[in-house]
């Protein structure tokens, strides 16, 4: 694959296929949009539905050129990472470009190492349990609850927690309430969008403040660590502006996309008895009925395959969108500088070159043979390169206890005739939640 960063005149390169309108479709479901496009244009398309135009590429080659061997050609200065995203998150490692970025990644990358990770166990134990109490309740009363919402609870308590220890307990539903309505307006310059942002800005700082007049003597959570961490050329720390920035970013990831992927599982398992019951005697196997640990995640293969598979179909961070800095060549195609090009998980997971059957659920393709005979790049559920997701092992984590946890109570079932749509706003959601019921083992 050739690559011309200093121009494409030196030879004629193809010009894209050009599809111009679908911004119903784009607005009514995007992500459906571009698995059309896909399929009628083949994996190099221009599309014009919005004033701006845009390259969707859909082969791991392409994912490869743009987010790893030449990721230097491509910032993220596009309309959702600008205008939406940052409102909230500021100069937080999801939307800050370099070399703000490269500083706070290297400051906050050791703490997401798996090995300290495994202090954040048992929280996310006590965090579930806390919800599996109130899925007991809604059982004995045969009530049905929206998994969603739960998830969403759910991982918002494990992410808060992990950030600031108990700190946020009396605060824990007005934070959910304000990230969830942030999320779901994604409009900043709405009213009501600026003032939950007001609301969540004065809880942070104030906790960042107490947090600072009575430091710990050792680092017990994420906060602290922020707060403890200094730059190696100067020593110094973080500004709170900074730190609120990180922490923002750090709830608005850390718990919207993981809470999607356990929605979306529960709603596919649900369809699915034979790999509930393969669970199970995995679960058996390994558990006999004990709680979770850390020591016990690599012999829960067959739950980690099922978890792959649900980010595979459903992936929460849908699509992943950059500008190119200067020309540059994808696979012979002409991309011009200032091109905004879009690379969609949830296309790219339906490649049928890569994924026989795309849209069937099948965990056994997540065996260490058939991971090791796929192209690298062909699923990304945590993007790629150097701006994969810090916080991929926080979620994996998560989910790991999660599922064998609940399927060691209940027993899930959907509501008949209750609609299951895919939402795809910032992140795919399910539009009128996922509406259940449960049964105690």
């Amino acid at each position: 694959m050739n690559i011309k960063l200093s121009g494409i005149s030196e030879q004629k390169l193809k010009k894209a296929p050009f599809f111009s309108g679908g911004a119903r479709e784009l607005v009514r479901a995007p992500h459906r949009f571009f698995l059309q496009l896909t399929r009628d244009y083949g994996d190099v398309v221009q599309y014009r539905a919005t004033p701006e135009s845009a390259f969707l590429l859909n082969h791991p080659d392409f994912v490869k050129h743009i987010l790893v061997s030449n990721g230097r050609n491509y910032n993220k200065d596009t309309h959702l990472n600008k205008y939406m995203l940052q409102a909230v998150t500021g100069q937080g490692l999801l939307t800050s470009e370099n070399p703000l970025w490269r500083k706070q990644r290297r400051l906050i990358q050791p703490f997401f190492h798996r090995r300290y990770l495994a202090n954040f166990a048992d929280l996310m134990v006590a965090a579930t349990d806390e919800t599996l109490a109130r899925l007991d309740r809604y059982a004995s009363q045969n009530e049905p609850f929206d998994m969603a919402n739960e998830m969403m609870t759910l991982t918002l308590n494990i992410v808060s927690r992990a950030l600031f220890g108990y700190d946020t307990d009396a605060q824990a539903e007005q934070i959910g309430e304000a990230v969830n309505t942030l999320i779901e307006i994604a409009k900043p310059k709405r009213k009501r969008f600026q003032e939950t942002l007001k609301v969540l800005d004065a809880i942070v700082f104030d906790i960042i403040q107490r947090r600072r007049q009575r430091p710990h003597a050792e680092q017990h959570d994420l906060l602290d660590m922020l707060i403890q961490a200094r730059y190696e050329d100067s020593g110094e720390g973080m500004s709170d502006q900074q730190i609120r920035d990180e922490v923002m970013s750090l709830l608005i990831a850390g718990h919207e996309t993981t809470a999607n992927t356990l929605g979306w599982l529960w709603y596919l398992l649900a369809q699915q008895p034979a790999v509930v019951s393969q669970i199970e005697a995995e679960l058996e196997a390994v558990l006999n009925g004990r709680t979770v640990t850390v020591a016990d995640f690599p012999q829960l293969l067959y739950c980690d395959k099922v978890i792959k598979e649900a980010m595979r179909l459903y992936p929460s961070a849908w699509s992943i969108s950059r500008r190119a800095l200067v020309d540059d060549e994808i696979g012979g195609y002409e991309i011009p500088k200032g091109a905004i090009v879009a690379v969609s998980p949830y296309t790219l997971h339906r490649h049928p070159t890569f994924w026989p059957e795309p849209e069937k659920f099948d965990p056994e393709r997540f065996t260490p043979e058939q991971e090791a005979a796929r192209h690298r790049y062909a699923y990304i559920p945590f993007g790629a390169g150097a701006r994969k997701c810090i916080g991929d092992q926080f979620a994996l984590m998560e989910s790991i206890i999660i599922l064998p946890t609940t399927l060691q109570r209940f027993r899930l079932q959907l509501v008949p005739d209750h609609p299951i749509d895919e939402h795809a706003l910032v992140t795919l959601r399910a539009r009128q939640g996922i509406l259940m019921t449960a049964t105690v083992r």
